[in-house]
């Protein structure tokens, strides 16, 4: 009898994994999707690489600024080696600047925010083309379909008659509920119908070609409708004035034959899925605005990366200003400013290599405390200045006050009761003109110095 059942057994091998370009089987454990089949939901024109037209994979930047995809600038370079039988370096493909793939200053990885943005991508899964509806971030991809996607190819591996596993390629969807070590190409005949079945083909027969798969309509009741009729059916019912409710959107199952069943449900807050509607739409309307948003904020980004890809703004990542290289028209001026930059660099290094070693880090505390009694001194001197100041406006006030009684005094010999009036009787005529004379000089130096105080 086991013979019997044995030679009873029948496979299906006919029916083959359908295969696109961008699939992914996963064959072994060394297989690894391939990125640059991927599709992309959003523009990626500004994170391009200029040779191969696509978002970068492993991004590097030369040192004229430019960003290119490791594998696509080391087989551009590789290729001029060949062409030129020369083992110097190539040059940039856009500028021709010259640049050493061995020399890490010419030829290094891109700043990690450009890095990052291109793994965050928005990507449609590689087995979209067979059914899968996944979307996510380029890094989420190797994950998905190694792990996790029903639709990519695996080896059957059940074992069949003669004790030999299966190798022909499945989708992983179909191997979720079958027994171990069962191949799912086995025969069987359907539960509603007399067709000869395999776990690959039978959810495409049940919903689409079996007649007796029956199932209840949620509009009018009726259970004896088959799967295969059911969407032709529930358009009939809406057609013959089936009524259903606000809510059915977001999940309510009711349906009614007319308004007054309507006002009914929907009265004294029956309906609580109709209650949550008002802040379902409000949800729905502040995304959009979100989305708005962020598409506005979006087109902003893909300007300044258009700028970081191109090259016209370099040092990105570190505190230093941004420099836009491209602001020079002339090439000449450009690769003059290249060439400083690249000689300030190697001034700054060579100058750190050579003096760090001499510089002795005990010493620092005693530079600091010198510079805290020159600081003090310095206090010191500006307060024994003020006081000198002080002293001298003093000086000044008392010889001016001086100078002033002085003044006052020749004044009062010379203008009260006449001058004979104040004189002694004994002075002569010429003496007394002398004495005026020379008061009068007196004065007048006296004057010139009170100005000059």
């Amino acid at each position: 009898m086991e013979e019997l059942d044995n030679l009873e057994t029948r496979y299906n091998d006919t029916i083959t994994i359908k295969d696109y370009p961008t699939s992914f089987n996963l064959l072994d454990n060394d297989s690894s999707p391939d990125i640059r089949n991927l599709r992309y939901k959003t523009n990626t024109d500004h994170l391009n690489c200029p040779i191969c037209q696509q978002p970068f994979i492993t991004p590097l930047t030369t040192i004229c600024g430019h960003t290119f995809c490791k594998e696509c600038i080391l087989e551009f370079v590789k290729s001029l080696k060949n062409g030129s039988n020369s083992s110097r370096g190539g040059h940039c493909p856009l500028d021709r600047t010259p640049i050493d793939p061995a020399n890490i200053n010419d030829l290094f990885p891109t700043p990690l925010i450009v890095t990052n943005l291109v793994d965050d991508l928005k990507v449609y899964c590689l087995n979209s083309e067979r059914g899968c509806d996944w979307s996510g971030s380029r890094w989420e991809v190797d994950h998905h379909v190694t792990e996790v996607c029903l639709y990519t190819g695996v080896k059957c591996g059940g074992k069949r008659d003669n004790n030999k596993e299966c190798e022909l390629i499945v989708e992983r969807r179909f191997m979720k509920d079958v027994e171990t070590n069962e191949c799912v190409h086995k025969l069987f005949k359907c539960e509603f119908c007399d067709t000869e079945l395999t776990k690959i083909d039978e959810e495409e027969h049940l919903e689409h070609e079996c007649l007796y798969n029956y199932k209840m309509c949620e509009l009018c009741g009726n259970d004896s409708i088959s799967q295969k009729n059911m969407t032709k059916h529930q358009e009939n019912c809406i057609k013959m004035g089936k009524v259903k409710c606000p809510a059915h959107e977001i999940g309510c199952r009711w349906v009614g034959s007319n308004e007054t069943s309507l006002e009914i449900h929907l009265q004294n807050g029956n309906c609580q899925l109709n209650q949550f509607l008002p802040f379902y739409n409000a949800m729905n309307d502040r995304m959009t605005t979100l989305e708005s948003e962020n598409s506005f904020l979006q087109r902003q980004l893909n300007k300044i990366l258009d700028s970081i890809i191109q090259g016209k703004i370099t040092n990105l990542g570190y505190n230093e200003g941004l420099e836009e290289i491209n602001k020079y028209s002339g090439e000449e001026d450009q690769d003059k400013l290249i060439y400083l930059n690249f000689e300030l660099d190697r001034l700054k290094f060579e100058i750190n290599e050579k003096l760090i070693p001499f510089i002795n880090r005990s010493k620092i505390s005693d530079q600091e405390n010198m510079i805290k009694n020159l600081v003090n001194d310095n206090f010191m001197m500006r307060e024994d200045m003020n006081l000198q100041r002080m002293m001298i406006n003093s000086l000044r006030k008392q010889l001016q006050f001086m100078l002033f009684s002085r003044n006052r005094g020749v004044g009062g010999v010379g203008g009260v009761g006449g001058i004979g009036s104040t004189m002694p009787n004994t002075m002569h005529g010429d003496d007394f003109g002398s004495d005026m004379y020379e008061l009068e000089s007196r004065n007048s130096s006296e004057e010139r110095f009170n100005l000059k105080l």
